[in-house]
């Protein structure tokens, strides 16, 4: 959407309404996003949408905004593609999106090619983190961060190159002026990018007088005026949820609880680094699918081994080493900073919407500060091992991505437990709930199955403050056939505050397309009350309905349903529950 108004020449974003600057409809319908479950990319696809053109499907002339606000240059290359190719040859919606993503590959892959040549040292280090499963999965998306890392690997190659040098003089101070102007262009969380720098530059070794100080100078102004500018100009166009989080506000409340803004930071990485990691290795888009296990073990050892040839080439100095230490923990917590800042309520005690590809640009700081800090026997093996080891990581997570986008339970395929559906785009399990169950009140949910061999269903349910004596029955029953396929009586006390209550039968190898009943009440007793069960937010599975006492109810509870596939089709041990989701 923002390329869309960059290709109209409105910079600002949202500043032209829909009414004036009408967006495609055909963009907006098509997105992974829109549907309200998440399925695998349907059959045909191509055949049916790949020559519809850019107005097939009509004009968007209300409602939509978009949420990007980075700086035009970040998405240059998709603007170009959609001005000429798109508004001026007419080709195809598809065809028009695919080549953009295209000038952003090349685009990323140009910025990458020229920070390794520019690197002296580190370059294997430099291009693992390049060529990580995530930077190349993002590479190949639309968006800012592809221009925005690539521009921060040149910075900081174009920092090591200077730092090498003997004496800098006025060409030197001007390159490094003019990386600090396009890493300016980059995403904010970026800009500490620009201690690096001051950090392992000695003041001696500037030819001109006061020339460290003269760049520290620039550098500042050039922050202040590219990246403070821009967001006085970009973010009050922001249409987000941006009025629960003023920065202005939250940014008097940074100053003036600095000691508990800091421990919030350091309590957030602690807590959430693994998941950083893990996202910032390998994800997929929103984490739809899950990547299998051994992208993760290959790209640890081709790291381990980038290290190992970056040794063998020589080592960078203590100082140097140091400044890219203090540089990534400044960046570390300057991303904290920005997020804190733009997406969290003022005076949080956590940070909201860290994900872990933001470290992306970063991560080779730490890799690079840790060379020649333990001496390696020299092996020509080591940067063909690093390359071994990084294109089977990239051979695994592809696979793994053709799969869970593209194949109805594809990631049974390479994991094992069952194929748990629907899956929700927008998980809340805990936002909603119905009353206790009553005995004179019964659920009676409806499940469409979308996959052979059903085996379990699972429902969201929380007894927590309800009386331990109360019971809840579950039911799931296969009405074509007239049978329980499912019956359990559940003490609450034995149910959990917030979690999946399962029901697991016999596997029902015919059950694709065929509907089911999920009943729910509680037991008459001492004390007739049963348990509170989830329901969803919003009607997210339109193909079925929620009944209470018979009658129709909006929405539906919270439930999943598990089939045996892939390995769990192909070897029956491994059909075990897979409790990720709890």
């Amino acid at each position: 959407m923002r390329v869309w108004e960059l290709a109209h020449l409105r910079f600002i974003p949202n500043e032209a309404s829909r009414n004036e600057l009408p967006y495609p409809a055909i963009y907006w319908n098509l997105s992974y996003r829109r549907p309200v479950l998440v399925r695998p990319v349907e059959p045909g696809f191509w055949t049916r949408y790949g020559s519809v053109p850019i107005d097939g499907e009509g004009y968007l002339y209300a409602g939509p905004k978009t949420r990007s606000v980075y700086s035009p240059p970040l998405l240059l290359p998709y603007t170009l593609v959609m001005r000429y190719l798109g508004l001026k040859l007419q080709f195809s919606a598809l065809t028009v999106f695919y080549a953009s993503r295209l000038a952003g590959l090349a685009t990323y892959a140009l910025l990458a090619w020229l920070a390794l040549r520019l690197a002296p040292f580190g370059k294997w280090m430099l291009a693992m983190a390049a060529l990580a499963p995530t930077s190349m999965f993002q590479a190949t998306t639309i968006g800012a961060d592809p221009a925005s890392n690539g521009l921060a690997l040149l910075f900081l190659a174009g920092c090591l190159a200077a730092s090498v040098r003997k004496q800098i003089g006025w060409a030197s101070w001007g390159g490094l002026l003019a990386l600090s102007f396009v890493l300016f262009l980059a995403k904010v969380n970026l800009v500490f990018l620009a201690l690096l720098p001051l950090l392992i530059l000695p003041r001696a070794r500037f030819r001109m007088r006061g020339g460290y100080l003269l760049l520290a100078g620039a550098m500042v102004t050039l922050a202040v005026v590219e990246v403070g500018g821009w967001s006085a100009l970009a973010y009050p166009h922001l249409s987000s949820s941006a009025s629960s989080a003023p920065p202005m506000a939250q940014a008097e409340y940074v100053v003036t609880h600095p000691l508990t803004v800091s421990g919030v930071f350091l309590s957030d990485l602690w807590a959430n680094a693994p998941r950083y990691l893990r996202q910032w290795v390998a994800e997929y888009g929103y984490g739809y699918g899950s990547v299998p296990f051994p992208t993760y073990y290959l790209f640890a050892a081709a790291v381990l081994a980038a290290w190992w040839a970056d040794s063998d080439a020589g080592s960078p100095s203590r100082r140097t080493r140091h400044g890219l230490l203090l540089t990534f923990l400044a960046c570390m917590l300057g991303t904290s900073l920005s997020l804190y800042l733009a997406a969290t309520p003022v005076g949080a005690t956590f940070v909201e919407g860290i994900q872990g590809r933001y470290y992306a640009a970063i991560a080779p700081l730490l890799g690079m500060a840790g060379i020649g800090a333990v001496n390696l026997r020299p092996s020509p093996k080591a940067a063909r091992l690093a390359m071994g080891f990084l294109l089977g990581s990239l051979v695994f997570f592809v696979v793994g991505l053709v799969l869970s986008y593209h194949v109805l339970c594809g990631a049974s395929y390479y994991q094992s437990g069952l194929c748990f559906l629907p899956t929700y785009k927008n998980w809340a399990p805990n936002e909603r709930y119905t009353s206790p169950i009553s005995p004179t009140e019964t659920l009676l949910q409806e499940v469409l199955a979308e996959c052979d061999g059903l085996s379990e269903i699972r429902v969201w349910v929380n007894s927590s403050g309800l009386p331990a004596e109360g019971n809840t029955a579950v039911v799931f029953r296969d009405p074509s056939t007239d049978r329980d396929l499912a019956t359990v009586t559940v003490a609450n006390a034995t149910l959990p505050s917030g979690g999946w209550l399962r029901l697991s039968f016999g596997p029902e190898w015919r059950s694709l397309g065929r509907l089911y009943l999920l009943r729910i009440g509680s037991v008459i007793g001492s004390d007739p009350v049963g348990t509170r069960v989830a329901l969803m937010l919003r009607e997210e599975y339109p193909e079925v309905k929620l009944m209470e006492n018979q009658a129709p109810v909006d929405g539906d509870v919270v439930f999943q349903y598990g089939c045996a596939a892939g390995l769990g089709k192909l070897f029956p041990a491994l059909r075990m529950p897979d409790g990720l989701e709890d």
